[in-house]
């Protein structure tokens, strides 16, 4: 057999370092740090899987008991199986775990090995008895890889702030229409009146990962939810160079926001507070991200998936892809006629969405 599958990315730590990923999270220290701290286990859904090719390429992927924490819905498809009496579950995902961002799925050395190496996991699909493969947020680099495997292309839409050399928050803010402008001014604003400041650190203590995991466990907290990571997990994090905000009110900490950067790209992605203020999430998850990638010379600014909200405040949609290996032909057709129809709807709304950006020339 030309490849093995590994029930831990261990073995492929080598190639992981030869070939660097374009974003954190895909890399072998984001990755690792979810297996070895008790992030993935048979409650949370994930089972941690690696495919080893002997052509150099490696594949991370899991081994899926559930949905949980994909964001890339697909609770319908799985109803229809089981309508018809057919397990959907256990499934393959080629994903971050918890993370919806867009990545390189497939880690090698050239499009050629990497096809090789894909081909070999669609074998160990069918062959293992799994329902599908699905690999998601993938990044523009690897789509034809995937095209040219047959695999269903699957269209959603996200959100971006996209930096066009501004010098400060103000220069911004001079692009956007009077009242859009008037508006991030006064949430601002409402801010400031509290006395609320801002800390930005970079060198991160064990003391003060223990206080922002206290704030990310309460979002979880507040719906009755565990949290998907574990206090572990951030602490192993440092390698990365991540960036907490803490906004602190009266000397005391009182809410946090995590940002990592890339060369050029800045990510937000958790956050928690213990205090319910308006607009300190906005301030924490996007203007203070505003203000870090303006200073930081970043191109963009990726703050997490969903929410038309951010549309008026200067983050433009943007389109993401997944796609998706069916085994059964007969399911395989409906999922292709649903993602075809579902797409012309995305691609709808990607255009209309346009009229809502706050920019003078919009």
């Amino acid at each position: 057999m030309s490849f093995s599958v590994e029930n831990s990315i261990q073995c492929a730590e080598q190639v992981f370092r030869s070939f660097p990923s374009k974003d954190p999270f895909s890399s072998f220290d984001f990755l690792n740090a979810l297996d070895k701290t008790d992030c993935l286990d048979s409650d949370s859904g994930w089972n941690s899987k690696c495919l080893n090719h002997k052509n150099g390429s490696v594949i991370p992927f899991y081994e899926k008991l559930n949905s949980q924490g994909e964001f890339v819905f697909d609770y319908a498809w799985a109803n229809t199986y089981f309508r018809y009496g057919q397990p959907y579950y256990p499934k393959l995902v080629m994903s971050v775990p918890f993370t919806p961002v867009d990545g390189e799925r497939i880690i090698g050395p050239d499009y050629k090995s990497n096809s090789e190496a894909l081909s070999g996991l669609i074998s160990y699909t069918n062959e293992q008895s799994y329902s599908s493969l699905h690999a998601l947020y993938v990044d523009k680099s690897q789509r034809e890889i995937f095209k040219s495997n047959n695999f269903i292309e699957r269209l959603d839409c996200n959100y971006k702030w996209i930096n066009r050399s501004y010098e400060n928050f103000d220069s911004f803010l001079s692009e956007l229409t009077s009242r859009h402008r008037k508006n991030i001014k006064k949430e601002r604003a409402y801010i400031r009146k509290l006395n609320i400041e801002f800390e930005y650190l970079t060198k991160i203590t064990k003391k003060d990962w223990q206080e922002f995991y206290l704030f990310y466990a309460m979002t979880y907290a507040v719906r009755g939810q565990r949290p998907y990571l574990t206090a572990k997990f951030f602490e192993e994090l440092n390698n990365l160079k991540p960036i907490i905000v803490f906004a602190h009110k009266q000397g005391q900490r009182i809410a946090a926001a995590l940002f990592f950067q890339s060369k050029d790209k800045l990510f937000g992605r958790y956050w928690g507070t213990k205090e319910p203020i308006n607009f300190l999430h906005f301030e924490c998850c996007y203007y203070q991200g505003i203000e870090i990638a303006i200073k930081n010379k970043c191109v963009e600014f990726d703050p997490g998936i969903q929410g038309h909200h951010k549309l008026k405040r200067g983050f433009e949609p943007v389109i993401n892809t997944s796609y998706h290996w069916i085994v059964d032909e007969r399911f395989r057709n409906a999922i292709s006629n649903y993602c075809e129809t579902e797409s012309r709807h995305i691609k709808e709304y990607f255009e209309q969405s346009k009229d809502y950006l706050p920019f003078k020339n919009v």
